[in-house]
């Protein structure tokens, strides 16, 4: 009967894996052997050979024998057990903190190896933690070499030594199983180690230089399938589907044009080419327009939208929250206010019943031009007569199911994402490969830089008085705190807060409050007289983070800042500044972490969202940056996309030259790519059907 291969057998075949290892190292997400040659060491150390007290080098580990010359246990505050370490070079000092139980163990007098990573402390070399081992008269110093140890992420019942013994003993068996993905002449011009030998060297390097080559390649690796995945997948996208040809000349658009109540801009109108070169294409349009706060997409997308029903077709807009539905809705009204068209908003308090309401069944018969709303718009009730154009506000707080459901709502209907958190571009063409493109990165006229100061607590009457001198000049203000509830935390809910401004800072102004809990016809009305110049300064919660346009509002107050991200920060910074008058954002915030102060000292250091994005990305990671998952792609082991733009860029030109070399991968050298590329993306993209 013939074994499997040990790469495909289970971790328990392994001698000294027991059952008890085994749960442990599953629960690590080793499950088979060949997980072992995937399980990557978070760092390396550099372990010296054995050597006198006085030749220890700090911060490398060490390896020093010596006399205990004294011992000393400290119970409080922190208990910890202390012995210093004596030969005829000099002394070193060693910890074990909750080490009460060596009490009985080493005594004055012995000898003793240590092993571990030396500091200084008072002026003498010491050991955290050591490893330690008692020696007998006659053993003699170890001999050998210095060790480059990787260190593996570890658990409670399954220590880093053990991992990286497991995987030592048995790399050299693993690798024959590793298939190189390109051809020889490929990785000499990119200057790549082969596959093989990056294994090889991840595991087992001898210095810096050798772990650093090993990463490269395999992170190489991980984004050039990445790439390849997207790339076929939108290939195939691409040459399958067909959407509806939305024509634009240049009689449509002045019509079009002339709706607005002001010039577009250039920038606007560089956007408006491409959109309208993807609409009159045939294929579904998948644009990505990015620009910053206030640079117009909603108007740009309103020219698609207005191209769309010239076309006989019907346009949707979907918006993250009601009330950016209700400010889109609001906005493109007043814009088309004397056009014939039907605008209708569609979200969670929309009636629905047993049969089809006048407003689903208008929405069926293709009645509504143009349609406004929020998830409400994709239930399965929902029906089209003749979709054209799908415009979604804000893609990173949708996600990709909500996308491929909408897709489904007509016949390949043509896609346009808008976000006001720009993307540094080498992410948004990555994360968004299937995905062109276009960049606002021009004001309008008109609008004012916001100048923004970080206020301690102590510094708000300050903030409040200033918020109050703006008012007395005839303008309008935010106050946004971050949570409707009281908590645990020293954070005030929003009803306190307001009660505390009213009766205290802003007595005497016309305050009202906002949040995501009031009813949807009291948040209406809140809005209306907001924008009606009838409430001084609004307290909100993040309902205003996105869409709200009130130019007489010139100051943001942000309560707690710290509590906020940094994209969400200059999201709600964007809030005001939207007239022509001077704007002021204030961060109240006593942040005293890294990151928080991090974050407020890049409010103030930066305007444009491109730069506070691109911290944002380094800050939280890409992950993070998108959320949970949106972005549908597998999770990376090795590449941190945020520090590995370089390489990125060369994975994606030369993911698309191979694709157009070899558009199947049907090339012998490129067979174990192709089974990787599937075995990875599986049926997810359509990679089934390649070859």
């Amino acid at each position: 009967m013939n074994r499997p291969p040990l790469a495909t057998q289970s971790i328990e075949a392994l001698k000294g894996v027991g059952p008890e290892t085994a749960k442990s190292l599953r629960r690590l997400g080793v499950d088979v052997v060949g997980d072992l040659l995937e399980y990557f060491p978070n760092r390396y150390e550099l372990q010296l050979s054995e050597r006198p007290i006085a030749e220890l080098v700090e911060g490398a580990i060490n390896t020093a024998r010596g006399e205990v010359s004294a011992v000393d246990y400290i119970p409080y505050p922190k208990k910890r057990f202390e012995i210093t370490l004596a030969d005829d070079s000099g002394s070193l000092g060693a910890v074990w903190f909750n080490g009460a139980y060596l009490r009985t163990k080493i005594h004055p007098g012995m000898t003793l190896a240590l092993t571990g990573k030396v500091t200084t402390f008072r002026h003498l070399p010491q050991m955290s933690n050591p490893k330690w081992k008692i020696i007998e008269v006659d053993d003699l110093p170890a001999q050998g070499k210095s060790i480059f140890k990787p260190v593996y992420p570890a658990s409670a019942d399954v220590a880093s030594d053990k991992i990286a013994r497991l995987i030592g003993e048995h790399i050299e068996d693993l690798l024959p199983a590793v298939e190189e993905w390109f051809e020889p002449t490929f990785i000499k011009q990119r200057n790549l180690l082969p596959r093989q030998q990056a294994y090889r060297w991840m595991h087992t390097p001898s210095s810096d230089r050798e772990a650093a080559a090993a990463r490269r390649r395999l992170v190489y690796d991980e984004l050039m399938l990445m790439q390849l995945g997207l790339a076929i997948g939108r290939r195939l996208r691409d040459g399958r589907m067909s959407a509806p040809i939305l024509r634009l000349d240049k009689t449509l658009d002045e019509r079009i044009q002339g709706r607005f109540p002001f010039k577009m801009t250039e920038t606007q109108l560089r956007a408006v080419y491409d959109i309208s070169r993807d609409l009159q294409s045939g294929r579904p349009m998948n644009r990505l327009l990015q620009g910053d706060v206030g640079s117009g997409k909603t108007i740009v997308a309103l020219h698609a939208m207005l191209t769309a029903v010239a076309n006989r077709m019907q346009a949707v807009l979907l918006a993250p929250t009601e009330v950016l539905a209700d400010q889109h809705a609001l906005t493109i009204s007043r814009m088309l206010a004397e056009s014939k068209l039907r605008i209708e908003r569609v979200t969670g308090r929309t009636k629905r019943g047993a049969g089809k309401t006048p407003l689903l069944a208008a929405l069926a018969k293709g009645d509504v031009h143009i349609a406004v709303g929020t998830q409400a718009l994709i239930q399965g009730d929902i029906e089209f007569a003749n979709l054209g154009l799908v415009v979604i506000d804000e893609q990173h707080k949708l996600g990709v199911q909500q996308r491929k459901t909408l897709r489904g709502k007509g016949s390949s209907p043509h896609y346009l994402v808008m976000t006001a958190t720009p993307i540094p571009r080498t992410l948004a063409l990555s994360y968004f490969a299937d995905f062109d493109v276009t960049t606002l990165d021009s004001l309008p006229p008109g609008r004012q830089p916001i100048k923004t100061k970080w206020l301690r607590s102590n510094l708000a009457k300050d903030g409040y008085g200033f918020v109050r001198k703006q008012v007395q000049q005839g303008r309008q203000a935010y106050v946004v705190v971050p949570q409707i509830d009281d908590s645990d935390t020293d954070v005030a809910s929003i009803e306190k807060t307001f009660e505390s401004l009213k009766n205290g800072h802003l007595a005497g102004l016309r305050l009202a409050m906002l949040h995501g809990r009031m009813p949807a016809d009291e948040r209406d009305q809140v809005m209306l007289q907001f924008r009606a110049g009838e409430i001084d300064v609004l307290v909100a919660t993040l309902v205003i983070e996105v869409g709200i346009d009130v130019p007489n509002a010139t100051t943001i107050v942000i309560e707690s800042a710290e509590r906020f991200g940094l994209s969400q920060l200059h999201q709600l910074r964007g809030r005001v500044g939207r007239g022509s008058f001077e704007s002021h954002c204030l961060l109240l915030s006593d942040a005293t972490t890294p990151d928080a102060t991090a974050r407020m000292e890049a409010m103030i250091q930066h305007s444009s969202g491109f730069d506070i994005s691109q911290m944002d990305l380094e800050l939280r990671g890409p992950g993070q940056f998108f959320g949970t998952a949106q972005h549908g792609l597998p999770e990376m082991k090795l590449a941190d996309i945020s520090q590995e733009m370089e390489l990125l860029a060369v994975a994606k030109d030369d993911a698309l030259a191979l694709l157009a070399d070899d558009p199947e991968l049907q090339k012998p050298g490129h067979r174990a790519l192709r089974a990787a590329l599937l075995a990875k993306f599986g049926e997810g993209i359509g990679l089934s059907v390649v070859g």
